[in-house]
């Protein structure tokens, strides 16, 4: 069986501009095995991505894969859209979801591999290899849907409503992580099933929930349906190191974050809204890295 061709896929947006530059920087630096980078934006930031563009990397408008959405004017600092058929406003965390999915289904690759814009690759990273062979790994955490995560609960019990499912017992298990691997067929599979529940679009159910993880859907569809499943491998080990919340960091905080490195790590994401420079990201982690 000849190894899987692989995109990547990168929703961002104008404040996460100079992260995704660092991103590319460290793609170009260090990753191999793929055969596309996609950087879908809304058609509003285009422009202002298009110096992105590459002989493997696109820069792409989300009315090319969504139906368009009229903008609202911002609101307590977030920027919200709006369409008469989903008939309540979204705001840009679900856009980022809603295009995940819509430009993996479009794919000609056997795998995505989605990273956010604060992600960065810090070693050689064969995509083909990681993305796992020849079932796609699916990354989750057992038993992290549970009380203490509120959000999670609404998004994991939101996610078996919409595939036609009865939501067990907590705690459940929890499909979001940084570097998340999914298989073209089965995106198309989860689509349709949503489809085939709501009698709506799939985009169209997602967003009236308001409340929604596109990864945990995929997930918990790949869990429930045997023939999906047997598509995948269970993995707990994650490929990226995360620094999900707390204060921005200093030098030292980030060389923290590279001494808790793993063998199977390949990247570091620093969550944005911690507001660590990006500029000492690149000389803490990528140029560190690129010396040793």
């Amino acid at each position: 069986m000849p190894p899987p061709t692989v995109s990547i896929v990168t929703p961002s947006y104008c404040a996460d501009l100079h992260r995704c530059e660092l991103l590319c920087e460290s793609i170009d630096l260090f990753v191999t095995g793929y055969e596309n980078h996609l950087i879908v934006v809304g058609d509003e930031d285009l422009e202002l991505f298009r110096h992105l563009n590459s002989p493997k990397r696109m820069v792409v408008p989300s009315s090319q894969y969504l139906p368009s959405l009229l903008p609202f004017a911002k609101w307590r600092g977030r920027r919200y859209w709006w369409s008469p058929r989903i008939r309540i406003p979204v705001y840009g965390w679900h856009l980022q979801q809603l295009r995940k999915i819509a430009v993996a289904a479009a794919q000609d690759s056997d795998r995505v591999v989605f990273t956010d814009s604060d992600c960065v690759f810090c070693k050689p990273s064969d995509l083909r290899e990681l993305v796992g062979q020849p079932r796609t790994r699916l990354f989750l955490t057992p038993g992290d849907v549970n009380m203490s995560r509120p959000d999670h609960i609404r998004w994991w019990r939101n996610a078996y409503r919409c595939l036609g499912y009865e939501a067990p017992d907590l705690p459940g298990d929890d499909f979001i992580g940084p570097l998340v691997v999914w298989d073209k067929e089965t995106v198309s599979a989860v689509t349709n099933k949503i489809e085939q529940v709501s009698g709506q679009p799939w985009w169209l159910c997602l967003a009236r929930q308001r409340q929604f993880s596109e990864y945990m859907t995929y997930g918990i569809a790949v869990i429930n349906d045997p023939e999906l499943m047997a598509r995948h491998d269970v993995v707990t080990s994650n490929l990226c190191l995360t620094y999900w919340e707390g204060d921005h960091l200093d030098r030292a905080g980030l060389a923290s974050i590279l001494n808790e490195l793993q063998p199977h790590h390949c990247a570091v994401t620093i969550q944005s809204h911690t507001e660590t420079s990006v500029d000492l990201i690149r000389e803490t982690i990528l140029a560190e890295v690129v010396k040793a």
